[in-house]
């Protein structure tokens, strides 16, 4: 491998462009050099027509109204369904159905009696049936006035306190 001659270098060099030459081509104007990009100037190039514009769209009057939006069926929701129920049920008691005082813990009669017939309630429901019984005028007017507490089955069930009669009839006058 020492027989081997040494190979000879290749070097390629451009030849210099006279600037007569350049000047006769018309290619480019004297005093660029060329480095083997095209160069246009905006004399070069060629005339565009110009753009058609863009028709325009009409504009919604403001006199129309916009379509509306398709109205909503409204739905009952289930608790106050079964909150009717009960109360159309426990209507059978004639200290429900006469809104007289009913006794303290009465909601335990309430889950009692909604076991025994199989009806469908729950906490909520029974709280917010009560709240809204007990807050009634005829309700309120009764405790009011004083007396006596009644179970579900109609049998007296403690007196009504000076400060809850009270109390009726301070949200007696905010009704």
């Amino acid at each position: 491998m020492t027989d081997e001659k040494p190979r000879k270098t290749l070097s390629i060099t451009r030849k210099p462009v006279s600037s007569t030459a350049v000047e006769q081509d018309g290619k480019a104007p004297m005093g660029i050099k060329r480095t083997g990009k095209r160069i246009i100037t905006r004399d070069q190039l060629p005339q565009a027509a110009p753009a058609k514009p863009k028709p325009l769209k009409p504009k919604p009057s403001k006199a129309k109204k916009p379509p509306r939006k398709p109205v909503r069926k409204l739905v009952t929701p289930p608790s106050v369904v079964r909150a009717r129920e009960l109360n159309d049920s426990l209507n059978g008691f004639a200290v429900w159905l006469q809104r007289q005082p009913l006794a303290l813990g009465i909601e335990k009669q309430v889950f009692r009696y909604i076991a025994e017939h199989h009806l469908s309630a729950s906490k909520r429901v029974v709280q917010r049936l009560l709240y809204t019984h007990t807050h009634q005028r005829d309700y309120l007017q009764a405790v009011a006035a004083g007396g006596m507490r009644y179970g579900l089955d109609g049998q007296e069930a403690g007196e009504i306190t000076p400060a809850e009669s009270e109390y009726a009839k301070r949200l007696l006058s905010g009704l």
